[in-house]
């Protein structure tokens, strides 16, 4: 999500800030814009005096062409200072071009020149990137200008005979231009609200979506935390109910329940690392502090408490698929809870080995998780991935819960997890993500 629009709210975004203060706009395609309106300037009165040897004021002309190159150029210095015009700045520029242009048809026959059309660009790109006021106002000093430009203005240049038009027909363009601008500009303009009406829907949109998932994110993984917890917690329930009647019981010199009480502490200290884990994951998934590295240092690092505390049982493994290069990923909360989830999971049902195999291609990473232990059942397995579903639902606070939530953290980053028995003994869950996910 883009910083502008991570600052502003749903609330703004529907209220018509865009479309007030009207689209964003390239200062360099407006500058690129002017520079092709002057070079055909200054090759059309070239090909009008030189080709066709027509009388026409050529300094006079080339001096308005020059003024239009001094304000493009302070207009270009400018821009290397913003990185968005202001809307007056706009404006003030297609008004300048009304004006130029209004002056090279004063100096070469007024609106009997066919390039009186061109009136209408500046009112065109008015309408497409400014509000309905600046539309309007510009519109005004076109209508002004032709208005003016049909009574007063040079002769155009022709044959010794000259160029004599009705002045009904001058009438007429008159009309046809003031009807062009008026029409095109309202329709252009009315087109260009539409769509800012309609991005501004789907910024909300966006916006309402990401701070959802967000809102998904913080759920599952304080889900996946709780997980976590469920055993030391269980392990605490069951230490402390006993400890009563054995203190009871206990017989001067009998001093047997240090261990319990020790192991009290243990697993106490446990549940607060757990926290915290949970609430460093939290910040870093929210601020992105994260830079990308190599895929196998990521999981290495997310997951290296868990792998030292496996010891030889764990085989870990990094290779390509294909020819590809290692990729470089963020690391991702939602990948390290699912990852330790698994890896707990089929610790608990091994026998004496689990192998972990990580590998990438150009598009994926792909991740098994193998145990030798008795494998998934077939009532497990047609219920993958779905709450309550587990074989030791019950017993030692198992809820069935593990899977559900590694599966449901997978596939918040885009990836899918599917699961499988060995061929000979034992379980394997298979873990692909698209690279464009992390």
């Amino acid at each position: 999500m883009s910083e502008d629009l991570a600052r502003r709210t749903v609330p703004d975004l529907l209220s018509g800030e865009q479309i007030r203060t009207g689209s964003p706009v390239d200062p360099k395609a407006l500058i690129a814009i002017r520079w092709l309106a002057l070079t055909g300037q200054f090759v059309a009165l070239v090909a009008v005096a030189g080709i066709f040897e027509f009388a026409v004021p050529f300094a006079q002309a080339v001096g308005v062409i020059l003024v239009g190159v001094a304000v493009n150029i302070f207009q270009s210095w400018r821009s290397g200072r913003q990185t968005r015009p202001r809307r007056k700045e706009i404006l003030a520029a297609l008004i300048f071009d009304v004006l130029q242009l209004a002056v090279l048809l004063y100096l070469t026959g007024g609106l009997i020149n066919p390039f009186a059309i061109l009136f209408l660009a500046p009112v065109v790109v008015s309408a497409a990137v400014l509000d309905f006021r600046s539309t309007l106002l510009l519109v005004c000093v076109v209508i002004l200008c032709a208005c003016l430009l049909s009574q007063f203005h040079l002769p155009l240049p022709y044959f010794e005979q000259g160029l004599i038009l009705p002045d009904l027909y001058i009438l007429g363009i008159l009309s046809g231009l003031v009807v062009s601008t008026m029409f095109i500009g309202f329709y252009v303009w009315w087109l260009a609200d539409e769509a800012r009406r309609t991005n501004a829907v789907l910024a909300a949109t966006q916006l309402m979506l990401e701070r959802e998932q967000q809102a998904t994110t913080l759920g599952t993984l304080a889900a996946a935390a709780a997980h976590k917890l469920g055993s030391p917690l269980n392990t605490i329930s069951v230490i402390s109910h006993d400890l009563p009647a054995r203190l009871a019981s206990m017989t001067e010199g009998q001093n047997n329940i240090t261990e319990d009480v020790q192991q009290l502490g243990i697993q106490a200290q446990r549940c607060k690392v757990i926290l915290g884990e949970l609430n460093r994951d939290i910040m870093t998934e929210n601020l992105s502090l994260d830079a990308a590295r190599p895929v196998s240092h990521v999981i290495q690092a997310q997951l290296g408490a868990k792998i030292d505390s496996f010891g030889d049982m764990l085989t870990l493994t990094f290779e390509a698929l294909d020819n590809s290069a290692e990729p470089d990923i963020i690391p991702h909360t939602q990948l390290k809870y699912a990852l330790e989830t698994l890896l707990d999971n089929a610790h608990d049902f091994a026998f004496s080995s689990i192998v972990m195999d990580v590998g990438w291609t150009d598009t994926d990473i792909d991740i098994s998780i193998e145990d030798d232990g008795p494998g998934f059942s077939a009532s497990i397995l047609g219920k993958f991935g779905q709450p309550w579903n587990s074989s030791r639902e019950g017993v030692s606070g198992h809820k069935g819960l593990g899977l559900f939530l590694a599966k449901t953290l997978i596939e918040t980053i885009g990836g899918q997890m599917t699961a499988s028995n060995a061929e000979q003994s034992g379980a394997i869950v298979h873990i692909q993500i698209p690279l464009d996910g992390l």
